[in-house]
């Protein structure tokens, strides 16, 4: 039997199939944007090829099929989604355009906002009203409803999007709305507010429940169609669906929460860096993963992923909790571009997988990094994904000499090397957002470079942040697809307290607790997870009474599964010293949200003991690459030959199915006991390794 793990991009589709021996087989295809269904059977296909078997034989041997998917931010990036109304409290019906204060360039006053997703016409406001508490002081007028459905059926609305002031508190009235306007309106989708987040926070909920409504349909029919023609392939069990923090979720709730999947994919990319921290007995790991269209940095810190309580997505605030990423688009399909200055530009703007770069031969014009790599000698043009593609090295030379390369007074290779750079330079970059300013120093991390891409730059991008320590995984070209393999089923539950922490301490709170279990325990046993599979995590969120911003703090539990609050004020004070540099013990705290989190006990990777006796590694030949301001005769590997404690010195290329390897000047590397490649900057990877 096998569990099956598949991970679809904006330009490739990645697989991963274990059987219970833990033996793997991937496949990595170009993604089909016009028919995501038939990528999925392509890939099982060649999984299916690999096993010798039909794929109407494989299908019935899957026992656990793992999906992380794009569709939905996808759509929302092309501005597709349903047709979609509003409604709010009377009165407030402006306040998802006038937003808030707070601008992502500080000093930009002419920087443009994104779009409004719902035009005023279709925002409508509901004769009702709940005080801050979620007592109602004015009910719903029911005769305005059946207004409300007329309206919305002559407009063609497909979708509703219901959020009233403080249904975090209480949401009796979104619930009474939305079974009163159900009945008039059956097949228009309706989605809450108070079923995505129960958090003080009236703009951020509301985005977040106009984006559900917007996308969930769309995502809705995609899986749906998805499990259709899988079990008419011979697929006999459901299909499990990534979420943003990094765990699994069924179709009957993706199907309703769109926007807990529209990070599903890179969160495997972070859930494989956590199994891999683990593994290797890391604590510290920044996880950088270069895939066809993005550029995705995270980190592993005290052996745990980074959790962040909101995002943003393309402008719009999202008020779930989801795995901290930050994502730029510099992927090997970005464009490479002259901006009005005449200055060299990479990305965002993907060539995507058709007509993807120059060199693919399918009619593209643009230069992306994948051509300029090409034409560097970084990428064997007749062993691309695997020799599924031959890539077309004339049509990368042309596209860059007549973007880039003529307009700069440069030769091919220079501005080839020149579009490298500034890919590296954009990375180097969005590795300092996510360490430095966040106060962390980057020279105590391992990189992880994964992804299809990253192995191109991995040594160069430690170089460039002071890391002396690179990771490239046995399944580096996959690994998001691998690291789902590694999410867990997970419920997360949330109450809006907003109250000083010394008046809410009493038995009100433990009937809130008590609610918040009751509540994650019947979603986790509609899962299938048993009582004694269960893990119970349990976080507030506290600020001085005053601050605008909270700081999540973990809670112990006691005998009843209940926290302890003794020490929760003296906890927080400790936290903020720590994030800011001081406290004030002072002041009062406001406990703002409290929050569960359950979810299934994972298994952790078991951790690497064994050292390897280096050997020496006798190379495959040798290929001419351009670097560093000219062409230079490097020793080539292939990584297939190499077996563990197999030691390499660069300058040298290590070719891999779905990827390449460049090791830089003073770089030693060796293979270690799991297949993965251990490289060294600066440092004898002989004494690393025997020293443990």
């Amino acid at each position: 039997m096998y569990e099956i793990a598949v991970d679809i991009g904006g330009t490739f589709a990645d697989f991963v199939a274990r059987d219970k021996q833990g033996c793997a087989l991937t496949a990595k295809i170009p993604s089909k944007r016009e028919d995501p269904k038939e990528t999925i059977i392509s890939g099982l296909n060649d999984l299916a090829q690999k096993l010798g078997l039909q794929l109407k034989e494989f299908m019935p041997q899957i026992d656990k099929f793992v999906h992380g998917t794009t569709v939905g931010v996808n759509a929302l990036l092309q501005g597709q989604g349903a047709k979609t109304a509003l409604i709010t409290t009377e009165g407030f019906r402006d306040a998802i355009e006038l937003r808030r204060s707070q601008l992502s360039e500080q000093w930009d006053f002419g920087l443009p906002l994104p779009p409004v997703l719902i035009p005023r016409y279709l925002r409508i406001g509901l004769r009702e009203r709940m005080d801050y508490r979620g007592v109602p002081l004015i009910s719903i007028d029911q005769a305005q409803i059946a207004e409300i459905a007329e309206f919305l059926t002559q407009e063609k609305i497909e979708s509703v999007a219901v959020c009233l002031p403080f249904a975090c508190r209480n949401p009796a009235h979104e619930k009474e709305f939305k079974c009163l306007l159900q009945a008039l309106l059956p097949d228009v989708f309706i989605s809450l507010s108070s079923e995505l987040s129960s958090q003080v926070g009236e703009y951020e909920r509301t985005s977040t429940t106009v984006l559900n409504a917007r996308l969930s349909p769309l995502l809705s029919n995609y899986l749906l169609e998805i499990s259709n023609h899988l079990r008419d392939f011979g697929l006999q069990v459901p299909i499990s669906i990534a979420q943003n923090n990094g765990g699994l979720t069924d179709l009957f709730q993706a199907r309703k929460k769109a926007v807990s999947t529209l990070f599903s994919g890179p969160a495997g990319g972070v859930k494989g860096g956590w199994a891999l921290a683990h593994e290797l007995s890391l604590s510290e790991l920044v996880v950088t993963d270069m895939g066809g269209t993005s550029f995705d940095v995270s980190l592993i810190r005290r052996g745990k992923m980074e959790i962040t309580p909101q995002s943003e997505v393309a402008g719009y605030p999202l008020q779930l909790p989801m795995l901290d990423i930050h994502t730029i688009g510099a992927g090997g399909g970005s464009v490479a571009w002259l901006d009005q200055g005449g200055m060299l530009r990479v990305g965002p703007h993907s060539a995507g997988a058709n007509p993807g770069p120059a060199c693919y031969g399918l009619g593209g014009a643009e230069p992306t990094i994948t051509d300029a790599a090409l034409v560097m000698g970084l990428i064997d043009a007749h062993d691309f994904l695997g020799g599924r593609m031959i890539l077309d090295v004339e049509q990368a030379f042309k596209a860059i000499e007549t973007k880039i390369a003529s307009p700069l007074g440069l030769s091919v290779p220079e501005a080839a090397y020149a579009i490298y750079k500034v890919a590296l330079s954009l990375m180097i970059d969005a590795v300092y957002l996510m360490t430095v300013k966040k106060g962390y120093d980057p020279r105590l991390f391992s990189l992880a470079a994964v992804g299809g891409a990253l192995p191109l730059f991995a040594t160069a991008l430690a170089a460039g942040i002071g890391i002396n320590k690179v990771v490239v995984p046995e399944m580096a070209p996959v690994f998001c697809a691998q690291g789902l393999h590694y999410a867990p089923f997970q419920v997360e539950v949330s109450s809006a307290i907003f109250e000083p922490l010394g008046e809410c301490v009493n038995s009100n709170l433990q009937q809130t607790q008590r609610k918040l279990k009751d509540q994650a325990d019947q979603e986790m046993s509609r899962l299938g997870i048993t009582q004694d599979q269960r893990n119970y995590v349990w976080s507030a969120d506290l600020k001085y009474s005053d601050q605008h911003h909270e700081i999540s703090i973990e809670l112990p539990c006691d005998g009843a599964d209940f926290p302890v609050w003794q020490k929760l004020g003296q906890e927080f004070h400790a936290q903020h010293q720590r994030l800011y540099g001081y406290c004030q013990t002072e002041k009062s705290l406001t406990l703002v949200n409290l929050k569960l989190l359950v979810k299934e006990i994972e298994k952790i990777p078991s951790v690497q003991t064994e050292r390897c006796i280096i050997l020496e590694t006798p190379n495959d030949g040798m290929c001419s690459v351009y670097l560093n301001g000219k062409f230079q005769s490097l020793k080539s590997y292939r990584w297939k030959n190499l077996k563990p404690g197999m030691c390499l010195k660069g300058p040298a290329v290590i070719k891999k199915e779905y990827t390449t390897v460049i090791l830089e000047h003073d770089c030693q590397a060796y293979i270690d006991q799991f297949g993965n490649l251990l490289i060294y900057l600066g440092r004898d990877a002989r004494n690393e390794c025997q020293s443990g």
